[in-house]
């Protein structure tokens, strides 16, 4: 059985930092040691779960899969959230073109594609189930043969593809009041934001033991996002400079030079039919669009002021985001601070704030790793690959090629053929 681990947030840094403290991160590290490991891969933009998950499942950035979190539609002059919208096949409805049985453990993104509640022979299972640790119990129930999930499925047939989602590490990156274990409280602190990341990837870490005891099982673990911190002392400024907003400096250095585009309240607000321009400010990213012709160069002139912000990571014209994978009408100018600010006014109540939308290599740079039979062992993967590789590798590793809709290609040099 081919299982498909994914871990929302789990950057690269994560795993590093966690393997380095105290009681490290053994199963991962023989994962890496006994399969294959990306060492230097990438996710796109926008860097939300998402647009990223759907990319994972698919092989194909937002600009295929039409995901991008949120979109203006010029039309309703309106902006719209793109919820779980994947034009393109996934990794289950590709398997099952070619009679592969499948479920999913909690991965939304199969949820009613391909897997569903009421189906026992492509099961959808979930529960109120806070963290790894619970789904891996759950889905190890289910290949024991115990009824699972809500409608008390039972295996029929022992899945030759399945699905497992956690969103542990994410959870403990966003440092809101869910947090994914009793233990942990809420982080004051920078130190304490990351000790609750390294606890969250090393308890989940201990998860994976039962997982590799199991015969005949090849893992695939890869993640969306990884993370940063903003709204805390760190970085060489205070904690009240890192929670300042910073909407308006940037509408600020845009009036400058006489652009005053209209900032929505509310994500659904309508944009007035008078406005020249629009900005949506969300956390640690802003979204502007120039509604009239641009025939005297402004955006040019507006990523120019913009881009000299120093809070700012990048302002991206919409050529540099589709470099990243982003949709051609995503935006056109995509702006993201740098750690630890924000733009919007940050109600932290003494709390560290925690953001994936970002450039940070923190959160660009994932894990990603494959262990078990058909993987070649001790494979250290250096060159850059990015998430679109992800879904034609399992695919080749279930013995087609797929999904049909992929623009990534499969990682040929970690596959061992002969099993």
């Amino acid at each position: 059985m081919l299982l498909y681990i994914n871990w929302d947030g789990f950057s690269r840094h994560w795993y590093e930092m966690a393997r380095s403290r105290g009681a490290g991160t053994p199963n991962l590290d023989r994962m890496i040691a006994q399969g294959a490991s990306l060492e230097n891969h990438f996710c796109g933009l926008p860097a939300i779960t998402n647009p990223m998950q759907q990319t994972l499942v698919s092989g194909a950035w937002p600009a295929k899969t039409g995901n991008c979190y949120v979109r203006f539609d010029r039309a309703a002059r309106r902006f719209c959230p793109t919820l779980r919208l994947n034009r393109c096949e996934n990794l289950v409805e590709a398997a099952q073109r070619h009679a592969l049985r499948c479920a999913s453990v909690h991965g939304w993104y199969f949820e009613n594609r391909g897997c569903r509640e009421d189906d026992p022979d492509a099961p959808y299972l979930q529960g109120d189930l806070p963290n790894f640790e619970s789904r891996v119990a759950l889905l190890l129930a289910y290949l024991r043969g115990e009824p699972c999930g809500k409608n008390g499925l039972v295996m029929r047939q022992k899945p030759d593809f399945a699905a497992l989602y956690a969103d542990d590490i994410d959870s403990v990156c966003h440092n809101g009041p869910r947090l994914p274990y009793r233990e942990l409280r809420r982080a004051q602190t920078l130190e304490e934001w990351y000790a609750n990341l390294v606890y969250a990837v090393q308890r989940m870490d201990r998860a994976l033991a039962p997982l590799l005891a199991q015969k005949d099982l090849t893992i695939a673990l890869a993640a969306d996002h990884g993370g940063m911190p903003y709204g805390t002392a760190a970085f060489q400024v205070s904690s009240q400079e890192a929670s300042l907003p910073r909407a308006q400096e940037v509408l600020d250095a845009m009036q400058k030079i006489g652009v005053r585009p209209f900032v929505p309240t509310r994500a659904d607000e309508a944009v007035p039919e008078d406005a020249e321009a629009a900005l949506l400010f969300m956390e640690t990213q802003a979204l502007f669009y120039l509604l009239r012709p641009d025939a005297d160069g402004v955006l040019e002139r507006v990523q120019k002021a913009v881009s000299a912000l120093p809070f700012l990571r990048g302002c991206l014209n919409s050529a540099q985001q589709q470099a990243y994978g982003a949709p051609s009408d995503f935006c056109d100018l995509y702006l993201l601070t740098r750690s630890p600010y924000v733009f919007n006014t940050w109600h932290n109540d003494g709390f560290v704030g925690g953001s994936h939308t970002a450039m940070e290599d923190s959160v660009l740079h994932v894990f990603c790793a494959f262990w078990g039979p058909g993987i070649r062992k001790g494979v250290r993967v250096t060159r850059r690959t990015d998430l679109t590789s992800f879904a034609p590798t399992l695919c080749k590793m279930m013995g087609f090629d797929g999904p049909k809709d992929r623009t990534g290609s499969a990682l040929d040099d970690i596959i061992d053929e002969g099993k």
